[in-house]
């Protein structure tokens, strides 16, 4: 699988990087970028053959223009597409995911450490996913990835803040804990995507159930519902997962063992 190879060539170094915790959304910028923007030539040949200057301007126009577009972020892999795209992928996760059924289903508090454990599972599938697209510094899956960690941190932020107005210190105390255990947690899934279902039950139980899960139907169903949604990632294209995101994530109400 994609993910999986990318995976194994990133799974020594994910420790050693230092995530950013601080984003500010550009939602004015954003969707600019968004926008299809069509660009057509209002010169039309005045004869059967045109003359070589002409076509050479031509050329030098369409030189300028590449260049221009590329610079403002039009181009499909540029750095700025990709920061968008990083967003969108994050937010299929924030505004998508059923929260209440992984509260429900897994017996978690409603809380917001709980929020986060969900998160970060997803998360860090959709990192997975990135690094097929290039872990190496300077491609585009490591951008993206770095990119989503970003977003990521960015709503942790501005979620705390809300909850913890009254004691921003403990509040950031509590995030750089965070930050931590959530680095810990990519090298334990990571390991156990490509391991087999034991070693993925083991990752899951410590971190996401911290450790206090005796029902063991519960653990094989959210490894089953891991396992489903690396397939359905990996199966997608280039195109759907980064030019024009559609990430359909399945229901847990319809994974069942």
């Amino acid at each position: 699988m994609l993910c999986t190879r990318a995976v194994s060539r990133l799974a020594s170094g994910i420790g050693r990087t230092q995530w950013v915790t601080q984003y500010t959304y550009k939602t004015a910028a954003v969707g600019f970028l968004l926008q299809n923007q069509s660009y057509t030539s209002s010169s039309a040949p005045t004869g059967v053959v045109d003359s070589a200057d002409k076509s050479k301007s031509s050329a030098t126009d369409g030189g300028i223009l590449k260049r221009v577009l590329n610079k403002v972020g039009f181009a499909p892999n540029t750095k700025a597409r990709l920061k968008v795209a990083s967003h969108l992928l994050y937010e299929s996760v924030a505004d998508k995911i059923n929260y209440v059924a992984f509260f429900r289903d897994f017996n978690l508090p409603n809380t917001f450490n709980s929020w986060f454990l969900v998160t970060e599972l997803h998360v860090w599938l959709l990192l997975m996913r990135s690094m097929a697209e290039g872990s190496e510094t300077g491609e585009d899956g490591r951008f993206l990835r770095n990119c989503i960690v970003e977003a990521m941190w960015g709503d942790v932020n501005t979620r705390a803040k809300k909850l913890g107005a009254n004691n921003p210190s403990r509040t950031r105390q509590q995030i750089e804990t965070l930050s931590e255990q959530f680095q810990a947690a990519l090298i334990a899934y990571d390991e156990g995507i490509m391991s087999d279902d034991r070693v993925l039950a083991c990752a899951l139980w410590r971190r996401f159930f911290e450790m206090n899960c005796t029902d063991y139907t519960q653990i094989e169903r959210l490894v089953k519902y891991v396992r489903k949604q690396a397939l359905m990632l990996d199966s997608l294209t280039r195109d759907q997962f980064i030019t024009k995101p559609k990430v359909a994530w399945h229901d847990l109400d319809k994974c069942k063992i």
